[in-house]
């Protein structure tokens, strides 16, 4: 009677182990900038839809498993002089990992936008006009970025994508790094 109930205690274990690894976890949670403490304002709340993904090598299609992958939900903010600052100074960030087949999914994400200056400059130069907006996502595999714009989101959030979309790459569209990520229907 014990054999049956270890194979079953095996198979358990090892598929547990597969499902953790391929979860997702919030690693950031941006509430301050630059030493300004709390934020003084909220912008308009932004649900993104889940965002399904899948990782290879460029060069021989080799499936990426087990891979972390890291996701910048970005955003807009003005500063005390009146500049806009975006990516990674103003981002949530959430860390998952691929599975056996190279998939990653990230689940559905509401982005709050938030900003730590809300001063008679901004408001007279922008009239009103200063609150933090969404502005995309930005992903990381390896030492490589890609960016997924407002518009992929839009065709994930209304089912639109119905073969795989590649990724650009974020610093340069000309460069083509030797990771392939491919949004997924």
């Amino acid at each position: 009677m014990r054999m049956p109930l270890l194979i079953v205690l095996t198979f358990f274990l090892s598929s547990s182990t597969v499902n953790l690894l391929a979860q997702c976890e919030e690693i950031l949670k941006k509430n301050s900038y630059g030493g300004f403490g709390e934020p003084v304002l909220e912008g308009i709340p932004v649900l993104i839809p889940e965002i399904k993904l899948k990782v290879t090598k460029r060069d021989t299609s080799e499936i990426m498993s087990l891979q972390k992958v890291y996701l910048f939900y970005t955003w807009r903010h003005f500063i005390e002089d009146g500049r806009y600052v975006r990516g990674h100074e103003s981002a949530d960030v959430v860390r998952c990992a691929t599975n056996a087949g190279g998939i990653v999914r990230f689940p559905e994400y509401n982005l709050v936008p938030k900003a730590w200056y809300d001063g008679p400059k901004i408001q007279t130069l922008f009239l009103g006009k200063n609150l933090p907006s969404f502005h995309e996502l930005e992903l990381h595999v390896e030492n490589w970025s890609y960016l997924i714009t407002k518009d992929q989101i839009k065709k994930i959030r209304n089912n639109k994508i119905k073969e795989p979309v590649e990724l650009r790459n974020y610093s340069s569209k000309k460069f083509v790094p030797p990771v392939k990520v491919e949004i997924i229907p």
